[in-house]
């Protein structure tokens, strides 16, 4: 009984922790009027009606997820269920998935199984699949674990140093369920997945993962993010990775190492490749690779390490990186200041914090592949939630403020302008909704 408790306790973490506040019905839609000129902050600040703006589509009762490709999105049900969606124009329209397939994954000790459902795309694929212990009740250790399968890494060796067959894909699972509504996991286990999709096999060496208090393998030994998983790769380059095994479980505000797979798959203590990084971010240029790290007088600065051997400091920023910024793929987004840095250019950008009045500060952050448009939400001195859209091009922002813009569970920002949110509504954040502001 006890076991089941827990895993209720962990079905509710994943129903509510995303949303931060909880809803009480849903939520009055209220049109704000515009501050006056002087606390807007820029000539092309607009305020709009938020019926002009958005259209409501009811259709998708979930949060809408990234995939690997542009426009193509994904729901998942807490029983594993998965719907593909295309988004075009403005408008949702399901997308018939290309095949699913059951895979087990040994972590552990234990077998962790899932249904995989899948797409393919000029000559990529993508899938998702979920083991909870509400769907299989036997697996102990484990209470949840969310699967994803992708194209494998064009540079990647087995550890006898040979190349995967063709048609080899990876395979990677996030097991925190407080991430299931997110686009931001983080995935501590992954396998080489047979063009079969029958077979798996560890993609690093397990060899030097130690055991943590919960009789678990440590999942901050090896650590990939979306991020790194598409960012481009130099020719010939290896595989570059996250551990943290010699400092305490990572956290967000815990410090982490970067290690090079070392080309034939292998995964030694030698192959420290940045040590003491801040955050699980790297960028990989044609001068050397971008990280961040925490200075002594509680800033950070960006460094790159070159291709010579060398470490740069290349700008240095006021504050922590954990509560002062958000980053999303290669911009620092400054939640006081509302300053945008692409980290790979240092050119920076600015949202003009004075569209939503006076005391306003950021705490939510999404920006296009292409750095053209952001989405910001936040609270002003009124503590009301307010939500703009900034296009970087023609310094035009439109801002709102409505509450219901508190209960923002998804945001996805496409390189054409258009911005879907995912919206809570109900007691239990467990019904949702779709605001789609499209070709603006």
């Amino acid at each position: 009984m006890k076991k089941y408790q827990a895993l209720l306790a962990v079905l509710l973490v994943v129903l509510v922790a995303v949303l931060a506040v909880v809803a009480t019905g849903v939520a009055k839609i209220k049109n704000q009027p515009a501050p006056p000129a002087d606390e807007q902050g820029s000539d092309a600040t607009k305020h709009k009606s938020y019926v002009d703006e958005y259209a409501l589509d009811t259709a998708v009762n979930l949060p809408l997820l990234k995939t690997d490709f542009e426009n193509v999105f994904f729901t998942m049900t807490q029983e594993g269920e998965v719907q593909y969606y295309t988004l075009e124009n403005g408008r949702l329209s399901p997308m018939e998935e290309t095949g699913s397939f059951r895979v087990t994954a040994a972590c552990s000790g234990q077998d962790l199984p899932a249904e995989v459902h899948y797409i393919e795309k000029d000559g990529a694929t993508f899938g998702a699949g979920l083991f909870t212990n509400l769907l299989y009740p036997d697996v102990m250790i484990y209470d949840y674990a969310f699967f994803k399968v992708t194209s494998m890494y064009p540079q990647a060796r087995s550890e006898t140093g040979a190349r995967f067959p063709e048609g080899t894909l990876l395979m990677l699972l996030d097991v925190d369920s407080t991430r299931f509504y997110s686009n931001e996991k983080v995935y501590s286990e992954i396998f080489a997945l047979s063009a079969d999709k029958k077979s798996t096999v560890h993609y690093l060496s397990e060899d030097q993962r130690t055991v943590n208090m919960d009789a678990r393998l440590k999942t901050d030994y090896k650590m990939f993010t979306d991020d790194i998983l598409t960012a481009a790769q130099p020719e010939g380059a290896n595989v570059l990775f996250f551990s943290s095994r010699y400092y305490a479980d990572y956290s967000a505000s815990g410090k982490t190492d970067i290690f090079t797979s070392g080309g034939p798959g292998t995964n030694t203590d030698n192959l420290r490749y940045v040590m003491d990084v801040d955050g699980l971010y790297f960028w990989r240029t044609e001068d050397g690779t971008r990280f961040f790290r925490d200075n002594a007088d509680g800033s950070f600065s960006l460094k790159m390490l070159t291709t010579a051997g060398d470490t740069l400091t290349l700008e240095t920023f006021p504050g922590s990186l954990g509560d002062d910024y958000f980053v999303r793929g290669r911009y620092l987004f400054s939640k006081k200041t509302g300053v945008v840095w692409d980290v790979t250019t240092l050119l920076t950008r600015q949202v003009y914090y004075g569209a939503f009045r006076s005391g306003f500060e950021a705490d939510l952050f999404e920006i296009s592949e292409n750095g053209q448009y952001a989405v910001v939400r936040g609270k002003n001195t009124w503590n009301t939630p307010a939500c703009g859209i900034m296009d970087f091009t023609t310094g035009e922002i439109v801002a709102y403020t409505d509450d219901v813009f508190g209960y923002l569970a998804a945001v996805n920002v496409l390189n054409d302008g258009t911005v879907v949110l995912s919206t809570a509504s109900g007691e239990s954040g467990s019904s949702y909704y779709q605001l789609i502001s499209a070709n603006r």
